[in-house]
């Protein structure tokens, strides 16, 4: 008799196999080939320059699990398999490359946790060696942001003035809380190469180059901001690095200021929320003292930067909200 409990272990085991499938159908030009109709293995490898075999040994692995369908012209995309197509209305082509990136990067999970240490280099060497890569990666965050990333607006709480955005990528933390707030005057800080992604995403929204390496992250002594968003930056630094970005932010406040961090904040146990806990050893192989922290460690380093009252504010979705005032 088979056992249950090791036939619901294997679809854990076996489950890179889907994810492979969805890598190779963008990497490879497969879904983008069938975004305009059906066609035959044949047509779809011309279109690719791949192999005829190859191409109709992925179109039955994309058929398995509901991806694509055999129709009478061929191989179509199903509606679940569509967004796969970078030209879907909700496309998730940027992001299936960015953890394509990612999944070559888990198989040297073992060996970082067994030397603590990151398996890719540091992002602002990454952008300095291959730019078009790295701003890919950053469409693909961005992509994101407007399919699940809406909570911030309504956790982060009413914001005025003048917002800066450190580290903000393409915008679309600080877009979020422009649009629901009218008035509200939003710019990104962020390495020089990242200004002309910002004007393409989110034209709206102010750029000044900054380093988050720099004191003030490289603005002028006189710079000050209503608020200051750091969002997802905190859990790319170890502990030390983090109580130090935290410090350098909360002095660019004007009086009366906010400051708003938007992260992947785990339990203090270190056992939930599960999105959370998947998402750590992520941080493991990615950034070197990477980690996710708990919302007693980063109030710790807030009121060591004066920011005596901290607002912890939960979400839905994986991702919290804390809201510190001097």
């Amino acid at each position: 008799m088979s056992d249950p409990g090791l036939a619901d272990l294997l679809g854990p085991i076996t489950a890179y196999q889907e994810s492979a499938l969805i890598g190779t159908a963008v990497e490879t030009g497969v879904a983008e080939a069938l975004a305009g109709g059906a066609r035959d293995p044949e047509a779809v490898a011309a279109a690719c320059g791949c192999d005829p075999r190859g191409v109709q040994a992925l179109l039955s692995g994309l058929v398995a699990v509901g991806l694509a369908a055999r129709v009478e012209e061929g191989y179509e995309l199903t509606e679940r398999g569509a967004p796969l197509a970078s030209a879907h209305p909700r496309s998730v082509a940027s992001v299936v490359r960015k953890e394509w990136f990612f999944y070559r990067v888990w198989a040297e999970l073992p060996q970082a946790v067994r030397d603590g240490h990151a398996r890719i280099a540091p992002w602002r060497e990454r952008l300095a060696a291959d730019p078009e890569t790295s701003l890919e990666f950053l469409r693909a965050l961005d992509d994101l942001a407007g399919l699940f990333g809406t909570e911030l607006a309504e956790l982060a709480g009413p914001c005025s003035g003048r917002l800066l955005d450190v580290g903000g990528g393409a915008g679309s933390h600080a877009a979020a809380l422009v649009e629901v707030n009218p008035g509200l005057e939003a710019t990104v800080l962020d390495l020089e190469p990242v200004g002309p992604l910002v004007a393409e995403r989110h034209p709206d929204l102010g750029f000044v180059p900054g380093d988050l390496d720099e004191p003030r992250f490289g603005l002028p002594a006189d710079d000050s901001w209503d608020t200051v968003l750091l969002a997802n930056i905190l859990h790319d630094h170890p502990a030390d690095r983090c109580r130090a970005l935290l410090a350098e932010a909360a002095a660019l406040l004007r009086p009366g200021g906010a400051l708003l961090i938007y992260d992947w904040i785990i339990d203090p146990d270190r056992a939930g929320p599960p999105p959370v806990a998947l998402f750590t050893p992520m941080m493991l192989v990615e950034n070197e003292g990477g980690f996710t922290w708990t919302t007693p460690e980063i109030t710790a380093w807030l009121t060591a930067a004066g920011l005596s009252r901290t607002i912890p504010r939960g979400a839905s979705g994986p991702i919290s909200v804390l809201r510190a005032t001097p």
